[in-house]
């Protein structure tokens, strides 16, 4: 069998593959070089495009089994169940944001509390009346002196020009992402509403396109995948769930124990860690962030009182605790029984995903990663299957009459 796998023909085609990539590969990078601006307008047309399509592709899988219980439930149209499902996840969403961005406002104020305190008050005025009085000077001098002093220093109009040449680059920059933005925000819902009404016949007109004698597979890799994004999200659910549940308990009795930090908190946390848990490796850690980040903050307000330090400091090492015992858990005994052999992937590619797609996609690739990946490994095992069935027939002993 090596033998022959290492024949000369082989080789040559083994070379032959080898040499068309490397001059693809080549090909693609002098292309850029020399169209770049060109392929960037390209991209970025399709990026447009592509970033609220995979949004919305993302969300479906979420959204539309809301939608289809809906529809069961009420007896009403699926139309109306879809509609109704997306504007109810859509206000969760804004709800989670609300939440998100007014702790961070509210996190940013303490810890500046905290670094006031931290820093020597004395000092900290003496730099901000020396900054003053620098300004203050700044306005009393003449406008002329001010010429002046700006031109012995280099100054010239052309700078001035180019100044604000950089300034209008930019603002035009970033009026454009804002515009892409509201264009995400808009087009997300419309691309989400026909992905979960119309996704099998969206997917089957997409299989029409291929030519016939591939089709059948296109059908059959479709389903595949299909099955296997449906899994993993349903598993990752279930894995939120109890992820918050199980922080919520162990933060809940933390509560109990140190001032200022209560039920509330520990349920935001737990919801926080539960959501970031659908990044693999590295999400669970983010969540773990804002307590972390909270505790801290507390633990430097009572710079002056070493009983109440000592307490955030012991729950500050208790919830490090329970992280890594829910880690522990969570790859030990939960992840091998919810998630199945469809989406059961090996760390090292989970990991080369999350780089590859997150550089290509940015934070929705980082989302998409692990399905992605599924999608790739199903294909190949699909592939796999149809060169056993080719090779099987040649394998069977002849029969003499």
């Amino acid at each position: 069998m090596i033998k022959k796998r290492f024949s000369k023909e082989n080789m040559v085609k083994y070379l032959l593959f080898v040499s068309i990539l490397t001059v693809s590969i080549l090909g693609l990078y002098y292309l850029q070089l020399f169209s770049a601006n060109v392929l960037s307008r390209l991209f970025g047309a399709i990026s447009a495009v592509l970033v609220p399509f995979a949004i919305a592709f993302f969300l479906s899988f979420i959204i539309g089994p809301l939608a289809l219980w809906i529809e069961k439930k009420f007896k009403w149209s699926s139309t109306v169940s879809t509609v109704v499902a997306i504007f109810f996840g859509i206000l969760f969403i804004l709800f989670i944001l609300v939440i998100a961005v007014g702790f961070i406002v509210s996190q940013i104020g303490d810890i500046y509390r905290s670094l006031m305190l931290v820093i020597d008050q004395g000092q900290f005025e003496a730099i901000i009346s020396e900054f003053y009085e620098e300004i203050q000077g700044m306005v009393d001098t003449d406008i002329s002196s001010i010429f002046e002093s700006l031109t012995s220093n280099g100054f010239s109009l052309a700078k001035l020009f180019e100044f604000f040449a950089s300034s209008f680059a930019f603002l035009v920059v970033l009026s454009s992402n804002v515009i892409s933005v509201l264009f995400t925000i808009a087009l997300t819902p419309v691309f989400l509403y026909y992905l979960i009404k119309e996704k099998a016949v969206i997917f089957q007109n997409l299989a029409d396109l291929t030519p016939k004698n591939v089709r059948v597979h296109v059908v059959e890799l479709g389903k595949r995948s299909d099955r296997v994004i449906h899994d993993y999200f349903r598993a990752q659910g279930i894995m939120m769930f109890l992820i918050s549940i199980y922080f919520t308990v162990t933060f809940s009795l933390i509560s109990f124990f140190v001032p200022g930090f209560n039920v509330i908190h520990a349920l935001l946390f737990s919801i926080a860690l539960g959501l970031f848990s659908i990044i693999p490796y590295l999400g669970p850690w983010l969540g773990l962030a804002a307590p972390v980040i909270f505790l801290v903050t507390r633990h430097l307000e009572f710079g002056n009182d070493t009983e109440q330090m000592s307490v955030y400091l012991i729950a500050l090492i208790a919830v490090l605790i329970s992280a890594l015992i829910e880690q522990l858990l969570e790859a030990s005994i939960v992840q091998p029984k919810i998630m199945g052999m469809n989406v059961k992937i090996h760390p090292l590619a989970v990991l080369s995903s999350l780089i590859f797609f997150g550089g290509l996609f940015g934070i929705v690739g980082v989302l998409l990663a692990v399905p992605l990946a599924g999608t790739i490994k199903a294909t190949f095992r699909y592939i796999k299957e149809i060169s056993a069935e080719k090779e099987e027939p040649s394998h069977t002993p002849s029969t003499n009459p």
